[in-house]
């Protein structure tokens, strides 16, 4: 039998797992729903139910058994601490898997955007999160929990911000900003009066475009409003010192490179680059004058999730191309 590697990438509303044989080819691929517990009715118990279902039909229909996988990778939404990966980790365990990680779906960025899967990889989409892997394989992820963590970026944190010095401009002794006018642009009003009425109508109503909402800072920092880049700037300082601190903390050797992947919407799409550049020169100044390389991810984080396990196993014929052209296969 082929000896194979599986690559998971488990998320809130979908899933993706991919299979690899040691030649390179991709031996299986397979689309699934959620498999993140927390964002299921039954928490632990349903997604140990998923996957004592899914993973065995998996392997099966590659028509191989559990014990030809060589190594697994599960990078799953939902694994922020010690002790839910060492109960995900059990629930794999009891289906035969031996040689596997499980981590938080961040870490795939890395594996994913970073060279020799060492490095670093911010996520700035539905959520703010740091995940590194060193040059010794040690694994650590931080922020992600919102105010616990003084997360200050992704989903629609920047729109909300952006609202608030709209307001402070308007009802208090906020500083003048363009912004307002490209709120009242939007919601189609021309006076202070109708800001919080109109807005509380259309946003809550769901006529509001979030992504236009949270590309307001953005779209103003361009033209240089000083309230917007502080906006930004702020952002910037959350990502920057943790990443700084990581690099400090771990084994990140000054004379190796420093790779950082920027990975979720607002650091993928998002076409201003003001808070690149922001972090960028946050970092940099944190680190001494150190610079670090930056990637935006081009890969499908399940990419990340295969080619983790197949540094692990020893797979070196397994290559991004062949894992982009199997994921492809799914999108």
């Amino acid at each position: 039998m082929r000896k194979l590697i599986l690559g998971v990438d488990g998320g809130a509303t979908k899933s993706h797992l991919v299979l690899f044989d040691a030649d390179g080819k991709c031996a299986g691929a397979t689309a699934y729903g959620p498999l993140n517990h927390e964002a299921m009715e039954g928490s632990y118990a349903e997604l140990e139910e998923r996957l004592g279902e899914l993973l065995p039909r998996v392997v099966r229909e590659a028509g191989v058994s559990v014990d030809d996988i060589a190594y697994a990778v599960f990078g799953l939404a939902g694994v922020d601490t010690d002790a839910q990966e060492v109960r995900i980790s059990e629930m794999v365990r009891k289906l035969g898997f031996k040689q596997i990680i499980m981590c938080n779906d961040a870490f795939l960025g890395v594996a994913a955007g970073c060279p020799d899967c060492v490095g670093m990889c911010a996520i700035n989409g539905t959520g703010f999160k740091i995940a590194a892997i060193d040059y010794n394989g040690n694994a650590v992820q931080t922020c992600g929990l919102g105010m616990f963590t003084d997360d200050r970026g992704g989903g629609s944190w920047y729109g909300h911000r952006a609202i608030g010095e709209v307001y402070s401009e308007l009802y208090r002794l906020g500083r003048p900003t363009v912004m307002t006018n490209m709120f009242y642009e939007m919601l189609g009003i021309s006076r202070r009066e109708d800001f919080l009425e109109v807005l509380s109508e259309k946003y809550y109503g769901g006529k509001m475009d979030g992504i236009a909402v949270n590309s307001v800072p953005f779209n103003a920092a361009a033209q240089g409003d000083a309230v917007a880049l502080d906006l930004l700037d702020e952002s910037a300082e959350k990502y920057a010192s943790a990443i700084a601190r990581l690099a400090m903390d771990m084994v990140f050797p000054a004379h190796l490179p420093l790779n950082v992947t920027l990975a979720g919407s607002v650091f993928m799409k998002q076409k201003v680059r003001i808070l690149h550049e922001l972090i960028d020169k946050r970092v940099t100044d944190a680190l001494g004058g150190r610079k670090a390389e930056y990637f935006i991810l081009d890969a499908p984080p399940v990419a990340g999730a295969v080619m983790w396990a197949a540094q692990k196993a020893g797979f070196d014929a397994v290559d991004m191309p062949a894992v982009k052209s199997a994921v492809n296969s799914l999108l």
